[in-house]
């Protein structure tokens, strides 16, 4: 049998091995509890049942810590959604940046997001490279250790610029934040908009905003997707039912909820041509406009959501 001392460890990355080392393990999970009152980093270590073997992956022994963590919240002992919350943090910077507590410079941040295609590339062309280093200065990382449990595993799922193919996260809440409120702000005046970008930042970043889902996920990459809403307004020919139902997907797949007025579409039994032809009505319309709005997934954030508007 394989003492503990003997046991190897695989990378996160897969490359190599390395000795298990327990205390990183305990340091790890005292820094999550660090400061939290009514929890306990033994309760969480005890609780994860860890069956260590040889090989076993650091991001297993992660994903277990997490869990166990996730699984000591009650009512009793809510606090424990902090301390999963850092524990999947962590796991999240080391899957970025290979490492806990330093963040690269925004600057090298966006420069490889652009690299790889997840960033727009007109955020280099709208500010200076002084003017990223300044904004730089404004993010405060230490902000990620507000999240709940909850709200980061949603933040991650929907909302981090990704490869949703492979699940490889780009950027860390703050990134995201900053970004957005970069982005947002790229047209105004040079002269005052750093401090329009700080102000916004330092409102969602604090959780005193809400934004919505397109842009939250879509405004910084090369999408360029702000709407939250469209409303697509169907004329009674086929030439425009079937441009709107196109219309629909496209903005679907863009992440925005839709609204469709259906009203000009005459009703069944309607003459067409003079009488030639009945109108089928305004029914199989609908369904095919449900059609779409199922089968394009807002890029893969969310199911697509349509109401409409019929007037009586």
């Amino acid at each position: 049998m394989v003492s503990k001392e003997n046991l190897l460890v695989t990378k996160r990355n897969g490359r190599g091995k390395e000795s298990l080392n327990i205390e990183k393990i305990h340091s790890m999970v005292g820094f999550a509890t660090e400061n939290i009152t009514g929890v306990s980093a033994s309760h969480v270590e005890m609780n994860s049942g860890i069956q260590f073997f040889d090989g076993i992956d650091t991001e297993d022994i992660q994903q277990i810590l997490i869990k166990s963590a996730n699984d000591l919240i009650s009512l009793e002992s809510p606090n424990y959604q902090y301390v999963a919350a850092r524990l999947l943090l962590f796991s999240l910077r080391k899957r970025l940046f290979h490492r806990l507590w330093e963040h690269p410079k925004f600057l090298d941040h966006i420069k490889l997001c652009i690299k790889k295609g997840m960033y727009d590339k007109d955020i280099l062309v709208n500010y200076t490279e002084a003017e990223i280093d300044r904004l730089n200065g404004f993010i405060d990382h230490e902000r990620d250790y507000n999240f709940t449990y909850a709200g980061l595993r949603q933040v991650m799922d929907k909302y981090l610029v990704q490869d949703r193919s492979n699940g490889e996260i780009f950027e860390t809440p703050q990134f995201m934040y900053m970004m957005i409120s970069a982005t947002l702000f790229a047209q105004y005046p040079k002269e005052n908009r750093l401090q329009y970008v700080k102000k916004y930042y330092e409102a969602i970043s604090r959780f005193k905003i809400n934004i919505p889902t397109p842009v939250m996920a879509g405004v910084r990459t090369p999408l360029r997707q702000f709407a939250s809403c469209v409303l697509v307004d169907s004329d009674d020919t086929l030439p425009s039912i079937f441009s709107s139902d196109m219309a629909i997907g496209n903005y679907v797949a863009q992440r925005a909820g839709i609204g469709i007025n259906a009203g000009r579409i005459r009703g069944i039994n309607s003459k067409i041509r003079g009488g030639e032809i009945q109108h089928t009505g305004v029914i199989p319309f609908l369904k095919k406009f449900e059609a779409t709005v199922r089968c394009c997934t807002q890029n893969g954030v969310r199911g697509g959501s349509a109401t409409v508007h019929f007037p009586i």
